[in-house]
C-alpha cells in the first residue's frame, strides 16, 4: 500500500474504516457467510433487541429508513428476518429473526472479533484505550455540536 501523505483524523479513521469492511466482506465470503457487512450491522442490533420497528432499526443504525427497507427486504428474503405486525398498531412491522439470522451470530462475530484481533496486534492495551476514549469524545463533540 502507498504510503498517504494526508494524515488527519477523520481521514486515517475514513481509510482505517474501508479497509475493516473490506476485510470483513472478503472475510464473510471466504466462510460462505451470505450476508454484506451492512445486513450483518443490522443483524448485529436485532442480536442486541429481537422484535424492534423498521425506524427505532434506522435510528440505531444512523441509516435512512429506504435504506433499512431494502436491506430488510434483503434479510427477509435470506431467510434471517421476518416481519409481523403489532398488535396495537397494524402498520408498525415489527422485525424479529429467524433461527438461521440467530445461528449466524456466532460464525460472523467470530470472523469480525479475529479482525479486530489483528488490526489491534503490536499496540498496547494502553494506546487501545486512549484511541477508544478519543473516539468517544470525537463521536460526541459532533452529535452536541452545530456544524
Amino acid at each position: 500500500m502507498k504510503k498517504q501523505t494526508y494524515n488527519s483524523s477523520s481521514r486515517l479513521i475514513s481509510v482505517t474504516e474501508r479497509l475493516l469492511i473490506s476485510k470483513l466482506h472478503e472475510e464473510f465470503n471466504k466462510n460462505n457467510v451470505k450476508i454484506t457487512v451492512e445486513q450483518w450491522r443490522l443483524l448485529f442490533y436485532l442480536w442486541s433487541e429481537d422484535g424492534v420497528n423498521q425506524r427505532d432499526l434506522s435510528i440505531r443504525a444512523n441509516k435512512e429508513k429506504s435504506t433499512i427497507a431494502r436491506q430488510i427486504v434483503d434479510l427477509e428474503k435470506k431467510g434471517l428476518i421476518f416481519r409481523t405486525c403489532s398488535k396495537p398498531d397494524k402498520r408498525n412491522k415489527l422485525i424479529f429473526l429467524t433461527d438461521e439470522g440467530r445461528n449466524i451470530k456466532k460464525r460472523s462475530l467470530k470472523i469480525a472479533d479475529s479482525i479486530t484481533e489483528k488490526a489491534e496486534k503490536n499496540i498496547s492495551v494502553a494506546d487501545l484505550n486512549t484511541v477508544k476514549k478519543v473516539l468517544d469524545q470525537m463521536i460526541k463533540n459532533i452529535i452536541d455540536d452545530d456544524f
